[in-house]
């Protein structure tokens, strides 16, 4: 494992992106989302993604230079917004919608924002963190593109069906940071499959199939040819359908990867700020009051672990597995790259 100060690795991914085709705002964009996920503790969605960028702007799968655009005339409720990410990356379109969604919270109180045509976009706590640091309560959910990203065995079956489809869940907090609840609909992402394979570590449960859809702790059971279960069984498949209904079956064309709806909600247009700060926070406390369960030293609020995590990486600098070192250093120099799952 290497460490790497955190100021050193945004400049090198933006690199990355710059070099394979990205303007500048959207490299900046995108280098920052990456090196976010590796702060928080969530390595499957950071800078060993740079690879399957880079593979990906490689092979015309997505344009790396579109730009994201905000569409109005097909919109007939001014809560309503549609951000076209142009075939580029899902990063710079989903920062745009959220941006789109802070505006029109600060009029209406809510909005409701369909980013389409569009990449990977990357960790959709992200999303949530930006709109929680500005007052608000969002739900997205993304999903997309069933016939191309099979990874999810239905409840029941064995057979990958659906991607992982996520969602992300996200409530104003206080010092120790929002509540951002991030999950796939998948027992597990494909990032953290390959996460896991990379640093040669095996689930603590048996959350994927094998090929033969005999259950297995093995990453690699489900990279070579298996599934991965869904979460809570029937309530997995369920939500994951639900993401691929709204993403699919309403907003239409899920190309380049997928589609994503956002829902943000100006939370003091029900209670004043004092109100819902004491209100949150009882109900915080009351959580965090429980005895902690063995191996555990307490109960924390989701997202406020990855959120102190950050704070001491940013000191301490972000751990990189060697072979993602070389990845990035090998794309800087010859513009090798594969392309990862989902």
């Amino acid at each position: 494992m290497r460490i790497i100060p955190v100021g050193e690795l945004h400049a090198l991914a933006e690199d990355v992106m710059r070099g394979i085709g990205c303007v500048a705002t959207s490299a900046q964009v995108i280098a920052e989302h990456l090196v976010l996920a590796d702060l928080h503790g969530v390595s499957s969605h950071g800078t060993m993604r740079l690879t399957q960028y880079a593979q990906q702007a490689a092979t015309g799968y997505l344009d790396a230079a579109g730009v994201p655009s905000l569409h109005e005339s097909d919109m007939v409720n001014t809560t309503l917004r549609r951000v076209d990410a142009n075939s580029g990356f899902g990063h710079p379109a989903m920062v745009l919608a959220a941006d789109v969604a802070i505006e029109t919270c600060a009029v209406h109180g809510h909005a409701l924002v369909a980013v389409t045509n569009c990449g990977h976009t990357g960790r959709l706590g992200h999303y949530s963190e930006l709109l929680a640091t500005q007052g608000l309560v969002s739900i997205i959910m993304g999903g997309g593109r069933w016939q191309h990203w099979r990874q999810v065995a239905p409840h029941g079956g064995i057979d990958p069906k659906l991607a992982t489809n996520p969602y992300s869940f996200g409530f104003p907090g206080g010092e120790d940071g929002p509540l951002i609840a991030d999950f796939a609909t998948g027992a597990t992402s494909g990032g953290r499959a390959m996460s896991a394979s990379v640093r040669e570590e095996l689930f603590d449960d048996p959350i994927v199939l094998d090929a033969d859809g005999l259950p297995s702790r093995d990453p690699n059971a489900y990279l070579d040819g298996g599934a991965i279960l869904p979460m809570a069984g029937p309530k997995g498949t369920g939500m994951g359908l639900m993401a691929e209904l709204l993403a699919s079956a309403m907003l239409g064309p899920d190309t380049p990867e997928s589609n994503t709806l956002l829902i943000a909600i100006d939370p003091t247009r029900f209670a004043t700020s004092d109100e819902l700060s004491r209100r949150r926070d009882e109900i915080f406390g009351h959580v965090k009051s429980s005895r902690p369960a063995p191996g555990h030293d307490q109960v924390h609020i989701p997202g406020q672990r990855g959120f102190a995590l950050a704070e001491e990486r940013r000191r301490s600098g972000v751990p990189i597995p060697e072979t993602v070192w070389r990845e990035i250093q090998d794309l800087l120099s010859k513009g090798t790259s594969q392309e990862n799952p989902t």
